[in-house]
């Protein structure tokens, strides 16, 4: 499954900046997921993960000149897709993949799951 509208996908990733620094290192650990067309992430992040497969590896810029516009600096994305699904109707509703242990729309809070 490719990365569209309404899928969710989990991806790894390290962030550099221009200077080549690393800001932010997830590659080793556990992925974050994020509901595509959410508009949760960069928009300009998300075009270019737009079509990925799991499995699929990035190398992506974030300036500027591609719609990053709150800053003049450059920023590097190494991203690995770890999975591709599709998203649930709830998911859809919330903007945003379920997270683990989160309740089910139809058990309340006094539900015994």
């Amino acid at each position: 499954m490719q990365v569209r509208a309404n899928t969710v996908v989990g991806f790894r990733y390290r962030m550099r900046n221009g200077k080549g620094e690393i800001l932010e290192d997830l590659l080793e650990g556990s992925p974050a997921s994020y509901l595509h067309g959410s508009g949760n992430i960069l928009p300009a992040l998300e075009a270019q993960l737009h079509g990925l497969s799991a499995g699929d590896s990035k190398l992506i810029i974030v300036s500027g000149d591609t719609g990053f516009e709150e800053t003049d600096d450059e920023f590097s994305f190494e991203v690995m897709i770890d999975f591709v699904r599709s998203a649930t109707n709830e998911e859809k509703e919330l903007g945003r993949p379920k997270e683990e242990g989160e309740d089910d729309e139809e058990c309340g809070p006094d539900c015994i799951c």
